[in-house]
């Protein structure tokens, strides 16, 4: 079952991880004219990560495109298969260093694994990050490779996702933060014993805050 994560244990994997995407965005901008932000999911509370068991925690990383190249077509087959590989490839590059297995192409995050050096096995942290750009309506839309039957790239928009962070932020301030983390957890729990594996943590996070603002809306 998950529960949240002491803060004071996540901070030095977050303070790594910020370097180490800081670095990316740089790369994407400078190389590329790719520009980019990185967010935490659920980075309005410090305190949101959650961990399943004894097994080791992960954190959830979002990279927000919010300008393309110039002349760019991102929904193009060929260019989002260019644009996942070029982020994975040079997020790759930079952990070389690190202890890292190169960052698996999954179908809707790159994941990077650090295991144990005297046991190749044991995975001791790891880190997802989730490629994501907003369509004409204002909605976040996440880029999937899909790998079933054939090969294909979309964008998948995510449903109510818009201005998410606003109605984070105001139900933070009037005291209504403690009923997200504990939605949340829920959330987390209930697709985990449904064997759910179609609702990664920004997807939960969205869930969580509109469910409890739309508590909040009728209080």
């Amino acid at each position: 079952m998950y529960k949240l994560v002491d803060p004071k244990i996540v901070k030095p994997y977050k303070i790594f991880c910020s370097d180490t995407l800081n670095r990316l965005k740089n790369v994407l901008y400078n190389d590329y004219d790719i520009e980019c932000k990185f967010r935490l999911i659920g980075s309005g509370s410090k305190d949101i990560i959650t961990q399943n068991a004894n097994e080791p925690f992960d954190l959830d990383y979002n990279l927000y495109i919010t300008r393309f190249p110039q002349n760019f077509d991102p929904n193009t087959t060929e260019k989002m298969k260019w644009l996942k590989d070029t982020i994975r490839i040079e997020l790759n590059n930079l952990l070389g260093d690190e202890g890292f297995r190169d960052a698996q192409d999954s179908t809707s995050v790159l994941t990077a694994r650090r295991f144990l050096n005297k046991d190749p096995h044991k995975k001791v942290f790891s880190f997802d990050v989730a490629i994501l750009a907003k369509n004409t309506t204002g909605e976040y839309c996440r880029l999937i490779h899909e790998k079933t039957f054939f090969e294909r790239f979309y964008w998948n928009q995510i449903p109510s996702s818009h201005n998410v962070y606003d109605k984070a932020d105001e139900l933070k301030q009037y005291g209504w933060w403690e009923d997200v983390q504990d939605k949340y957890v829920e959330l987390k729990n209930l697709y985990l014993q449904r064997r759910d594996y179609n609702h990664p943590s920004f997807i939960v996070f969205v869930e969580a805050v509109n469910q409890v603002y739309q508590e909040f809306e009728n209080y």
